[in-house]
Order: structure tokens, then C-alpha cells, then sequence
């Protein structure tokens, strides 16, 4: 495919505008307090930055990080009776490519309304017999009731805007016949260090989960939180041995919760 970095979204002064916009906000918040509204819909966002998304995060050691969480989802998975499984929010393939991997017979798909992303996902997924890979919304699903076992987002349904929120929720407990599981962000159950840095960001938002499931009349049976696993997670990045080469760093344990719901 070839790098695409050096031409991330466009620049000014050799500095692309996605982190010029990234400190413009954070300057106003730390002079002022002031946040901008939540970005209504992140479409064109994700345009554009799912055209090299997968190259940056495949060379920058994050993901060797973030396996960590992905690790979280693998091991629940084995406790359990399935045989379908899909992504809200796939993105290029990561998670779906590691559960086909994990589960060869498992039936797999995901949904993602990044054309670019999704572009990126059929060179990464070559050979991985994963079909069904839809582009679409994740608060109007393109797939039947009960269509797969079990639904999931990892880092996704933080990026949706609070006056959308229920509508997805409703969409994947739809979509999901036996389990819903997530790991998300939800700044009541993190570090006050990570919700300043958070805060004036447009694009990641805070939501209950527990809350919005038990509204449905859902059942909650796994609820993890940092204070779980922060020292499994400390573990885990001693062992990485790649060099971290990412702009923005890497956040800790309590970036997410980890969430199991029944239907």
C-alpha cells in the first residue's frame, strides 16, 4: 500500500492540521476552561484520517500496547458459547481479524461507516475469510435482529455524540442475540489526570454504560474498571519491547471499561 504518513491530512508548515487543531483546543481550555461542543457526527473526520490510520498504528508500537484489551476480550470470549461474532465499528479489522484467528469457525463481521477505513481493512484482512464487512451507521445497523451472537466495540462508542448514544445502544442490542461487550470510555470510573486531558477533546465523549443497559432492561454480569487491571496492564507493557513512536503517547488502564451484557 505503501506509507502514507507523510501526507496525513493536510498541513500547515510541515504541521498537519488535526494536531494544530488537537493544541489550538487545548490551549483555550487551559487559559479558559472553555470546550467546544462534541462533534455532531465524526463522518468526515474518519474520512480523512482512516486514509492512514492503519499505517500509523501499525508502525508506531501502539497496537502492541493495546493488545492488552483486546487480550481482555479474547479471554472472555473462551469462557463462552458462540459461534458468531461482529465489530460496531471494525475500522480497518484489527479485533475481527484477531477473533477469526482466535475462533476459525466462528462466523465474523463488522461495520464501520469509514469508507477509507474499511478500504485499508480488505488488504489487511486478505486471506482471513471474513465476509461480511458492511459500511454503515452504528445507530442504524445494516444487519436483521439477533443477526450475530455477540456484538462489540472497542474504543468506538466513545465517539458518539451523547444525543446519539441511546440510538446505538438500542442498535446493537438489536443486531446481538446472546452478548454486548465493550470496552469504552466512562470518565466516572477513571483518573482525574485522564479526564483533564480528555476534556477538550470534540471528539471522545463520556457515557453510563451500565446505565443505558440497564434502562433497557438488560443485564449486566462482567464490569471491570482500571482498579482491576491496572497491575496486569503494568505487566504487560513492561514486556513490550517495541518503541513507542506516536505523537500523542499512549494512555493508561483507565482509558476503558470493560462491559458484558446479556440479552
Amino acid at each position: 500500500m505503501g506509507n502514507q504518513t507523510d501526507h496525513y491530512w493536510k498541513k500547515i508548515f510541515g504541521i498537519e492540521l488535526f494536531k494544530l487543531n488537537y493544541q489550538f483546543k487545548k490551549l483555550v481550555y487551559d487559559l479558559t476552561g472553555f470546550t467546544f461542543p462534541k462533534l455532531a457526527s465524526q463522518k468526515n473526520y474518519w474520512k480523512d484520517r482512516g486514509q492512514v490510520y492503519m499505517d500509523e498504528i501499525l508502525s508506531s508500537g501502539y497496537l502492541e500496547r493495546e493488545v492488552f484489551f483486546q487480550n481482555m476480550l479474547i479471554d472472555f470470549l473462551k469462557t463462552i458459547e458462540f459461534d458468531s461474532f461482529f465489530e460496531a465499528g471494525c475500522g480497518f479489522g484489527w479485533n475481527i481479524k484477531r477473533v477469526k484467528e482466535e475462533f476459525p469457525g466462528t462466523r465474523v463481521g463488522g461495520v464501520d461507516f469509514s469508507i477509507t477505513q474499511l478500504l485499508n481493512s480488505k488488504t489487511y484482512l486478505e486471506n482471513t475469510n471474513i465476509r461480511q464487512i458492511a459500511n454503515g451507521d452504528n445507530c442504524r445497523l445494516p444487519y436483521k435482529d439477533d443477526a450475530f451472537d455477540i456484538g462489540f466495540s472497542l474504543g468506538v462508542f466513545m465517539n458518539i455524540h451523547p444525543d446519539k448514544i441511546g440510538s446505538a445502544i438500542r442498535e446493537v442490542a438489536r443486531v446481538s442475540k446472546k452478548y454486548i461487550i465493550h470496552l469504552e470510555y466512562d470518565d466516572t470510573h477513571t483518573k482525574k489526570e485522564l479526564r483533564e486531558k480528555r476534556a477538550f477533546k470534540t471528539n471522545i465523549v463520556s457515557h453510563d454504560y451500565k446505565a443505558l443497559y440497564s434502562n433497557l432492561g438488560l443485564k449486566i454480569v462482567d464490569f471491570r474498571t482500571y482498579k482491576d487491571f491496572t497491575d496486569s496492564f503494568n505487566q504487560h507493557v513492561n514486556r513490550v519491547t517495541s518503541t513507542l513512536n506516536r505523537w500523542e503517547g499512549f494512555e493508561g488502564p483507565e482509558k476503558y471499561i470493560f462491559i458484558v451484557i446479556k440479552k
